[in-house]
């Protein structure tokens, strides 16, 4: 999972339709290339209210490579270590996986319950 591979299931669903080998390019590029067809959602996969904390959390979390989700979303959110474990324990997240290992659907789950937490910041 990468972060356009998230963006794109956000707002539909993709399918690789021909692969096309890096042998066909000059000079011939170190991968493979595909030409994939996305498939738009009648609405996105996340709720509209959510997408703005959703793309905030998504950019926090693959923000720092190589580093721990807890790390990433603290450096990238500007919280403290302890509130990232926090936001993960409730989403039911290992904070010592990576951001490419999560799905849509964890992803989901942490933007709802960012946004609450962001709401009753506010209140």
């Amino acid at each position: 999972m990468s972060l356009l591979a998230l963006s794109v299931q956000v707002y539909g669903t993709p399918h690789i339709m021909a692969r096309i080998p890096a042998e066909a390019f000059f000079p011939a590029p170190k991968v493979d290339s595909a030409v994939v067809r996305i498939d738009i959602l009648s609405s996105p996969a996340i709720e509209l209210h959510l997408l703005d904390d959703f793309f905030q959390l998504i950019k926090a979390g693959f923000g720092q490579k190589r580093k721990t989700l807890r790390n990433s979303l603290s450096a990238g959110l500007k919280i403290s270590t302890e509130e990232a474990e926090l936001l993960l324990a409730k989403a039911k997240v290992d904070s010592k996986r990576r951001a490419e290992t999560l799905s849509l659907n964890e992803w989901g789950e942490m933007s709802r319950l960012y946004s609450e937490r962001k709401n009753n910041k506010q209140a």
